[in-house]
């Protein structure tokens, strides 16, 4: 045997065995490429949905934000410059054995009727907007309908009260009272006819609308 045949067939095994190791990294590397694709390939977990009443109050307030005023700007006090002095007010004297008066109703008065400010007037008028455009046309509108749809526009199932059918048209009320305000609707769907009205229930105590 030659020394060229020799270094010959050394060469075709040294080439074999790079061969071979090529192979097996190519192949280790395919199962890493589809180990990763597999785990990238998993679905992220769902997020956490939204507080229902978390997403009730940031609707209240998108609905209610071209009703609220620009808060005014803050004026400087005025400080007396040199010589001048600030107004004063004449105390009032009691006369002696008169007492001052009292804030207290008498047991027979009235109570007297919450009245909506122009803010909570406003607002009323802009959910009455929404909710008419939603359920006007319904065709014989039944009470879950009108429940549903209510729910689509972000009102809650807490919020919705006295819904109940009469004479075909379902009637419902909306508790809108936030941070002691007093706004509440009183709804009816009746096919191509809705009417809403606002109006001002007291800020404490159980929503009771009445008739």
């Amino acid at each position: 045997m030659t020394l060229n045949r020799v270094l010959t067939g050394t060469g075709a095994a040294a080439l074999a065995v790079v061969a071979l190791a090529a192979c097996g990294s190519e192949q280790a590397g395919g199962r890493q490429q589809n180990t990763a694709n597999s785990v990238g390939a998993q679905a992220p977990a769902n997020s956490p949905s939204p507080d229902p009443q978390v997403a009730f109050m940031e609707m209240l307030e998108r609905v209610g934000a071209p009703c609220v005023p620009d808060a005014p700007a803050a004026t400087e006090p005025h400080d007396p410059g040199p010589g001048e002095h600030p107004p004063t007010r004449p105390s009032e004297l009691l006369p002696v054995d008169e007492k001052p008066p009292t804030d207290v109703p008498s047991p027979t008065a009235t109570p007297e009727q919450p009245k909506l400010n122009e803010v909570e007037a406003c607002e009323g008028r802009e959910h009455g907007k929404r909710i008419t455009k939603v359920l006007t046309g319904l065709n014989k509108p039944t009470t879950i309908q009108v429940r549903q749809k209510l729910n689509k526009l972000g009102y809650i199932d807490s919020s919705i009260h006295g819904l109940k059918t009469e004479q075909g048209a379902v009637r419902f009320c909306l508790d809108l009272r936030v941070m002691g305000g007093q706004l509440a609707l009183k709804g009816t769907a009746a096919g191509k006819q809705t009417t809403m009205r606002a109006f001002a229930h007291p800020a404490e105590g159980a929503f009771k609308p009445g008739k």
